[in-house]
């Protein structure tokens, strides 16, 4: 049996979110500009990038871990060419991501 979730996830960049959930492959519809919405197995994965919740269905965890991951990895790369720095990724066997940041 499934379980409605709701966990709180900052998002401090939209666009950052929606750039994500593109590379992704996830189909998204907007409900008002910080209010991205999946369609999922049982129930859509909403995410409100001003509240900072993410709801999904319990059989969307896996989805919605891998979302959270790559927004991570998205939001501190573009942070790092911001400032000028040069970032340096390794993906472990298990799926951790390491990112090294480079000063020129």
């Amino acid at each position: 049996m499934s379980q409605n979730i709701c966990v709180q996830f900052e998002v401090r960049e939209a666009l950052i979110m929606k750039d994500t959930l593109k590379e992704l492959g996830y189909d998204f519809t907007e409900q008002n500009q910080d209010v991205l919405q999946i369609k999922a197995s049982y129930m859509p994965i909403t995410i409100n990038c001003v509240a900072g919740k993410i709801s999904h269905d319990s059989a969307s965890q896996s989805v919605v871990n891998k979302i959270k991951q790559q927004y991570m990895v998205n939001f501190y790369r573009d942070k790092a060419i911001k400032e000028g720095m040069q970032i340096q990724q390794e993906t472990k066997a298990n799926g951790e991501v390491i990112i090294n940041f480079i000063r020129p």
